[in-house]
């Protein structure tokens, strides 16, 4: 997009395949596995004006499956420059855990992405705030930035492509608990 403060968004990913259906254990297990990568593209961090800062949000959105024995559930978004998913560098996690009713239920994850700081090289700073909504939690779950103080991911450097992976770890590797993601989009704001 171009111009002086453009009006709308751009769509940067969209997809209404299922994802293969995740099938998560006490080590985090990316819920969008068989799809392409959800990228945000090398240059798109760009502005950090207080008045007009680069962001992005990503909607998620699908079904999941809770056993008789459920553990609790803690979501996640990671950030990495390969296609390849890792966990290692988280930009959100949720405010503590959730355990499910047991039984099937939707669920949809919304994010916003920020640039806060712009620095030369590999050091700007992005966060990332949102929430996951499902009918088959008691409470709605808040995802705010990972780390301590107010810090995301203070690593991110413009000139690199990055991938989100949205990922979830059960407090337990109990049999039967599954999430297939159904669609998912990245607009940008930019």
């Amino acid at each position: 997009m171009s111009g002086f403060k453009p009006v709308g968004v751009e769509l940067l990913f969209a997809t209404y395949q299922p994802a293969t259906t995740s099938v998560p254990t006490a080590s985090a297990v990316t819920i969008t596995a068989g799809w392409p990568g959800i990228v945000v593209p090398a240059g798109y961090m760009t502005n950090d004006r207080g008045d007009w800062c680069s962001s992005l949000k990503l909607k998620l959105g699908g079904f999941l499956t809770a056993t008789a024995t459920v553990p609790t559930w803690a979501f996640g978004l990671a950030i990495t420059t390969a296609n390849t998913f890792s966990a290692a560098s988280p930009l959100a996690t949720i405010s503590g855990t959730v355990t499910p009713t047991a039984g099937s239920a939707s669920w949809k994850m919304e994010c916003e992405i920020g640039l806060r700081t712009l620095v030369i090289g590999a050091a700007s700073t992005i966060v990332c705030h949102g929430a996951i909504d499902s009918n088959g939690f008691a409470t709605n779950l808040q995802l705010a930035p990972a780390g301590s103080g107010n810090a995301s991911f203070t690593t991110y450097d413009k000139q690199l492509a990055y991938y989100l992976w949205p990922y979830l770890t059960l407090g337990a590797a109990t049999a039967g608990n599954t999430v297939t993601t159904q669609y998912g989009k990245l607009y940008g704001e930019n």
